[in-house]
């Protein structure tokens, strides 16, 4: 009644960049929604990969090129640099973390090279999508520019 003991949660941009639909992703496993559904953003520059919300990193692939965390209420979000970045094996990204880690939001996860990325990968957006949408009522997405770990990129609102 009135909004009293919804549960929302608040993802933080995971790096500075303009918020792109999924449907634009080149990709058609994010495009599809087939991961999760989510936003991605179009990144400004290379840097640290953020977390987006406190949690534990879940997966976290050796190549550096996603990570997933597992947030309040069981809620998971995926991040992924770049499309086809898997295929890199590795390189223009480095680890600054471990899965199994406690992080918080903001904390950074990886660091990536935007030149390597931008030359060697179809595309630089970068996905970020809640993989457990079961738990999910609803989420509204950020528009236009947003700053890593300081602007919210997605208020997902639970069951």
């Amino acid at each position: 009644m009135f909004g009293l003991g919804k549960k929302r949660v608040k993802l933080l941009a995971p790096v500075s960049g303009t918020v792109v639909p999924l449907d634009q992703v080149p990709d058609p496993v994010f495009a599809g929604r087939m991961v999760g559904d989510g936003v991605a953003l179009a990144p400004d520059e290379g840097g640290d990969v953020l977390a987006p919300c406190d949690g534990e990193l879940v997966a976290l692939f050796s190549t550096g090129h996603a990570f997933g965390i597992r947030g309040e209420h069981g809620l998971e979000v995926l991040v992924h640099v770049g499309i086809e970045t898997v295929a890199l094996e590795g390189e223009g990204f480095t680890l600054l973390a471990a899965a199994g880690d406690r992080v918080r939001a903001g904390d950074p996860v990886v660091r990536f090279d935007m030149e390597v990325i931008a030359s060697k990968a179809p595309s630089t957006l970068t996905p970020v999508v809640i993989t457990t949408g079961d738990l999910v009522k609803s989420f509204k997405p950020a528009e236009g520019r947003v700053r890593a770990g300081r602007d919210v990129l997605m208020e997902v609102e639970l069951k």
